[in-house]
């Protein structure tokens, strides 16, 4: 399990003012591995991840608010997210 961060994370497109949708890249993500959206999100109701190699999508799971826990299915791969909630 590791903390992504810096260049393992890039948004790619943001809708919203009170709720938001974000997009965003990840790359080298490993099942269990966590992502804290707390720079653009007060609180994450949802977040989808799809891996580039994993089969499907998988619904991350949150907690503390922002944090996200990627599901299973992933080893080193690239994958997108997409996150709902509301903005901070």
């Amino acid at each position: 399990m590791a903390v992504l961060a810096g260049q393992q994370v890039k948004q790619l497109y943001e809708t919203g003012d009170a709720d938001r949708v974000a997009l965003y890249a990840i790359r080298n993500v490993t099942t269990a591995d966590t992502v804290d959206f707390g720079a653009d999100f007060s609180v994450v109701k949802r977040a989808l991840v799809l891996g580039a190699t994993a089969t499907g999508a998988g619904v991350g799971s949150v907690s503390s608010n922002t944090v996200v826990t990627v599901p299973s299915g992933l080893s080193a791969d690239a994958a997108w997210v997409l996150v709902y909630g509301c903005a901070t």
